[in-house]
C-alpha cells in the first residue's frame, strides 16, 4: 500500500514528489539468501526533486528508505539484526517524448551486521531502460 503526493508549493520550478507506504513481506533484505522467516509489515518512503534540464530533459534526484525485517533467522534462532536500507539515486529522462530513462544509484544496505561483513554497505548501480 502506497501514497504519493506531488508538492509544487515549496519551490515554484522544482516539484517535490513524496511517497510513503507499508509493505507486507516475509523476506529479509528482499530475499537475501532465500531467508524468509516471518511475514511482517515494513514501512518505506521516498522524496524526489524533479528538475527541468537542458533541452526539456528531466533530472530527478531522489532518496528512499525501506525498513527491513529486524532479524535474519537460522532455524529458530535470530542470528543477525538488519538495518533500514537507504538509496540515493538520479534519473535522467533526456527526451520528453521518448520513454528512455538513464538511472544511477547507491544502495546503503546491510554492511557489517552481527560481526559478519556482507560487503554490501555501498553498492552502485546503473541502468538504461526504454519503454515500448
Amino acid at each position: 500500500m502506497a501514497a504519493t503526493k506531488t508538492v509544487t508549493q515549496i519551490f515554484k520550478k522544482v516539484p517535490v514528489l513524496l511517497t510513503a507506504g507499508l509493505r507486507g513481506t516475509n523476506a529479509s533484505l528482499w530475499g537475501l539468501g532465500g531467508n524468509a522467516p516471518d511475514f511482517t509489515a515494513r514501512g518505506f518512503g521516498s522524496v524526489a526533486f524533479v528538475f527541468t534540464g537542458p533541452g526539456k530533459s528531466t533530472i530527478i534526484l531522489a532518496s528512499e528508505v525501506a525498513q527491513q525485517p529486524q532479524h535474519i533467522k537460522a532455524g529458530s534462532a535470530s542470528v543477525l539484526d538488519v538495518p533500514t536500507s537507504e538509496v540515493y539515486a538520479v534519473r535522467i529522462v533526456p527526451f520528453p517524448k521518448q520513454k528512455l530513462n538513464i538511472d544511477a544509484g547507491v544502495l546503503h544496505a546491510a554492511g557489517n551486521i552481527g560481526g559478519v561483513n556482507l560487503d554490501a554497505r555501498a553498492r552502485v548501480a546503473f541502468g538504461i531502460s526504454y519503454g515500448f
